[in-house]
């Protein structure tokens, strides 16, 4: 019933995934409880970035792709998810001295094989800070060997890195390739991160994008032009991009028209669910039931799934409680 299209596949694992594949390498992770420690610890972007680069290292070999894919599709589904979209770093993959293609192939063969009901989509994902030629070697997989599972394209990291402009000749291509496209924007940097975007990149969708709340100008624009925010709660506090749920900037975003989508971003490193954000929305954020139900259906119409998906997930969503 519900759709997620803001996750990214390390940060999609179950914590039993992490420990089995701590306890083949000899990782600290193996023990029980010593990971929930890590994530209790972290205070920040910076951390939650380390944290995240701790775990993609205890990946050895295709195969452990297999595996984690597998847990991944089978915890969305137990999530109660009808549809995600998943992040997937083919540079990861090169960085820890993995064939990125035969990586990338593993991931798509096992969502490919999930369950029927909750097949995750693949999004392609080129690191912010690694530049633009390395985005375009996602592209070059994408190009050499285009899976049926791929559906998007989007950039994330260090907004601060390198400006958006440097990367339009890659979303030109990734929508030459019949790529949707998406980007990271708005949530360590300031409103002009989501207005340069917008601008340099032309993207379908945002993900996170809450600093255009201090935009009265954006926040018009986004109205507008009716483009999808992926908002992630839970992540915008663990990582200090908001200091806390009471100040997030969720219900001006809301009250300016934006069409907000509820993520749960990285499910692992912030103890949560897309259903659980959904709560916090509920509880902590004050959010009418009207409201909900119009991010759930953001979520949908953002999605970038088959008109008939969208179709069926719309209805489904119409007889639930949000």
């Amino acid at each position: 019933m519900l759709a997620d299209c803001h996750l990214h596949f390390e940060g999609c694992l179950p914590e039993e995934t992490v420990r089995e594949l701590a306890r083949r390498r000899g990782h600290r992770f193996a023990e029980a409880g010593a990971f929930s420690d890590a994530r209790a610890a972290v205070a920040d972007s910076a951390a939650f970035l380390a944290l995240y680069a701790e775990v993609c290292r205890l990946f050895r070999s295709p195969d452990d792709y297999v595996e984690a894919a597998r847990s991944v599709a089978a915890r969305l589904a137990s999530d109660g998810l009808a549809y995600a979209e998943v992040y997937v770093s083919p540079e990861i993959f090169t960085r820890l001295g993995l064939p990125a293609s035969e990586c990338l192939a593993a991931v798509a063969e096992a969502f490919e094989r999930a369950p029927e009901g909750m097949r995750p989509r693949i999004l392609l994902d080129a690191v912010r800070q690694w530049g633009p030629e390395s985005a375009h070697r996602v592209l070059d997989l994408y190009e050499r060997r285009p899976l049926p599972s791929i559906v998007g394209f989007g950039l994330g990291g260090d907004e601060a890195s390198y400006p958006a402009a440097a990367f339009a000749g890659v979303y030109v291509r990734a929508r030459a390739l019949s790529l949707r496209t998406s980007v990271h924007a708005g949530e360590w940097a300031g409103s002009q991160s989501v207005a340069d975007a917008l601008d340099a990149l032309r993207p379908d969708r945002v993900d996170h994008g809450i600093a255009a709340a201090s935009d009265a100008r954006l926040l018009r624009r986004l109205a507008r032009e009716g483009t999808v925010l992926c908002v992630a709660p839970s992540s915008n506090r663990v990582t200090r991009a908001v200091p806390s749920l009471a100040a997030h900037p969720l219900a001006r975003l809301l009250a300016a028209g934006v069409r907000v989508a509820i993520a749960a971003d990285d499910p692992l490193f912030f103890d949560t669910t897309t259903r659980r954000e959904y709560g916090l929305l509920r509880g902590e954020l004050g959010v009418s039931k009207a409201d909900r139900r119009r991010c759930a259906e953001n979520a949908w119409r953002g999605a970038f799934c088959t008109p008939e998906e969208r179709r069926a997930g719309l209805s489904a969503l119409a007889a639930a409680d949000v």
